[in-house]
């Protein structure tokens, strides 16, 4: 039994980035794909189906919600080639070949009439949470900005001294032609600072790049994944919460190695403001959880279990045929 835990998107400078087409990146992979809102049930039956097959010795990958770690996005079931995804917004998912490739699933059928009485409180709620998520990216958008004056202000004699060179494993790293690059997110934004599921993952072997530069770090991860592609190597790429388009960390599973850029030991030029933009933006985000926490109640109090238990079980007894 192996689990793993990622994040297949993020709360960035550049807005809500979503990688939901890397949790099964298997062209003959199955996926079911989750519609009904908050409360419907579709973390806890996610979960269920997870610890279902990792009891009976498969292996899992978990994927959180981005703004709750709570919460659950999708579950991957990695030998079946199956996947369980959340496919309301704000990460949409729909099915490009229905009953091939993808089935949905809609539970939220499954509320009841009962719901309505409580539709101008809802309302209420969700434009609250709605305002939380505008002003978090408000902090963000600037955030962005200042990497890129940093970036530019950044001392070239800072380069990194890093004595990993990614060619040195290459020739003990299995060569295939069906080696890709895989799009994930391993930290997240919570209460008052970003944060990192690295250690639940126990990964078991880390080499550090121990780089004092955060470009000169981000450079050379982007250098070690266009050797790896050039090479036809499976692997994954951590993309950072700070900057989508810079890479955190890799993860090569042939080797069971992450490479990571060592933040805690890099100091940006404007430090003071970067992290109180991070604080800001982190509170804000945890702010429109609680709001939706609350909207999940009213539809808790509202569902027919029972039902979605059914269709639990039928979608389990599927999976297991495959």
């Amino acid at each position: 039994m192996e689990n793993h835990f990622y994040l297949a998107s993020a709360n960035t400078c550049h807005g809500f980035i979503n990688h939901f087409n890397y949790i099964n990146p298997n062209e003959n992979g199955m996926t079911y794909i989750l519609k009904g809102g908050p409360g419907t049930g579709k973390s806890s039956f996610m979960k269920k189906v997870g610890e279902y097959f990792s009891k009976k010795g498969f292996t899992i990958e978990y994927f959180f919600c981005s703004s709750d770690s709570d919460s659950l996005d999708g579950v991957r079931i990695v030998e079946k080639k199956v996947a369980i995804v959340d496919g309301t917004a704000p990460h949409v998912t729909e099915a490009t070949i229905p009953g091939v490739k993808e089935k949905i699933v809609n539970l939220g059928s499954f509320i009841n009439g009962k719901i309505k009485k409580h539709k101008d409180t809802i309302e209420d709620l969700l434009a609250k949470k709605s305002a939380c998520f505008s002003v978090a990216y408000a902090y963000l958008k600037p955030l962005g900005e200042l990497l890129k004056i940093e970036k530019m202000l950044r001392d070239s004699s800072q380069k990194s001294k890093s004595a990993f060179d990614i060619t040195s494993i290459l020739p003990i790293l299995k060569n295939s032609n069906k080696g890709s690059q895989r799009k994930l997110f391993l930290s997240y934004y919570l209460v008052d600072k970003i944060t990192s599921l690295q250690e639940k993952n126990n990964f078991k072997n880390i080499i550090n790049l121990d780089s004092t530069n955060y470009f000169e770090g981000c450079d050379k991860l982007k250098e070690i994944s266009l050797m790896l592609e050039k090479s036809h190597i499976e692997f994954t790429s951590f993309m950072s919460v700070l900057d989508p388009d810079d890479i955190e960390s890799i993860y090569i599973p042939s080797l069971s190695t992450l490479v990571i850029n060592n933040k805690a030991k890099q100091k940006f030029l404007n430090e003071k403001l970067i992290n109180a933009l991070i604080k800001k933006s982190a509170y804000y985000i945890s702010k429109a959880k609680q709001y939706h926490k609350k909207i999940e109640k009213f539809y808790v109090e509202n569902m027919d279990f029972k039902g979605i238990d059914n269709i639990r079980e039928e979608i389990i007894k599927e999976i297991e045929q495959l």
